[in-house]
């Protein structure tokens, strides 16, 4: 399936993924949406499930949900608690469900508000709140509807990826997602993004982000490379490698992700 050509079509993947589905996981995922969050307030899942739609329908998501509530912060560890979540590194909890790993967090306390870098009113405000362009979008679950950043459907159909907001508290995170990205899913990167690869990849970083992809992913793919220089002549060549292909798995959102 090819990227979703308007953000009416890509509500109607979501909304058939979400809301017409009968398979068994996503009748889980509805329940602890219905039962757990929106209760809190209002809920967007933002990163992984609606990027991943809009590339390549739901075929294309392999990956946790992510969500903001937009509830006070205690409300939200209230309910941390609850479900025995774990605190995260940037300000929110993880939880594990039947079927869904979920992490989740309250709106004032996602990295990039809770550190001053952007005002978030509301849940539409969350586009401006990620590290990549590719994840500057959200779907509000009560509302059933999408915020996404003005011209996010064309960059994916146009396979470019690039750096939406920094600074972020994840260099190697997203150092180890951007050369995923462009390799698995035969992007490219923006004039931002080629700067912060240039800046930031080095031995020490190149060794770290190898490590951490073969404790997280079961498809690592970076060993493959001789070491940082070889790894950025691919990310940053003129010409697509094609020997890469699947999906990996979501890492963390900084602050949020993903």
């Amino acid at each position: 399936m090819t990227p979703a050509e308007t953000l009416p079509k890509l509500k109607r993947r979501i909304d058939d993924y979400l809301w017409r589905e009968d398979g068994l996981p996503i009748q889980r995922l509805r329940d602890i949406l219905a039962t757990r969050f929106t209760p809190l307030g209002p809920v967007a899942i933002i990163g992984g499930l609606v990027r991943d739609i809009a590339r390549k329908g739901k075929v294309g998501f392999r990956s946790d949900i992510d969500l903001v509530i937009d509830a006070e912060p205690t409300r939200v560890a209230a309910l941390a608690a609850a479900l025995d979540a774990t605190p995260n590194r940037f300000g929110g909890f993880a939880s594990v469900h039947p079927h869904w790993k979920v992490d989740f967090w309250s709106l004032p306390n996602t990295w990039a508000s809770a550190v001053g870098l952007v005002r978030t009113d509301s849940l539409a405000d969350l586009v401006h709140t990620t590290f990549f362009d590719c994840d500057a979008i959200c779907y509000e679950v009560q509302k059933r509807k999408i915020h996404a950043l003005p011209g996010y459907l064309e960059r994916l159909t146009e396979r470019t990826v690039d750096i939406n907001l920094l600074p972020n508290p994840s260099i190697d995170g997203n150092l180890l997602r951007a050369a995923r990205r462009i390799l698995l899913w035969h992007f490219r990167p923006g004039a931002e993004l080629r700067a912060f690869i240039e800046r930031e990849l080095n031995e020490e970083s190149f060794e770290r982000i190898v490590a951490t992809e073969q404790n997280i992913h079961s498809n690592d793919i970076l060993g493959a490379f001789n070491g940082p220089q070889h790894l950025a002549e691919v990310l940053l060549g003129d010409e697509m490698p094609t020997q890469f292909s699947g999906f990996g798995k979501q890492l963390e959102l900084p602050g949020l992700n993903e």
